[in-house]
């Protein structure tokens, strides 16, 4: 747990989200039915 002392210098940091689906945000071409690299 951070002290108050923490929080005020450095104050907290959204969380980042992470993807399920990690091939997708390169991309996927649907009339292919393929990923693209």
């Amino acid at each position: 747990m951070p002290t108050i002392q923490q929080l005020i210098r450095k104050g907290r940091k959204p969380l980042i989200k992470k993807s399920k689906a990690v091939a997708l945000q390169r991309g996927f071409n649907l009339l292919q039915n393929r990923p693209v690299f």
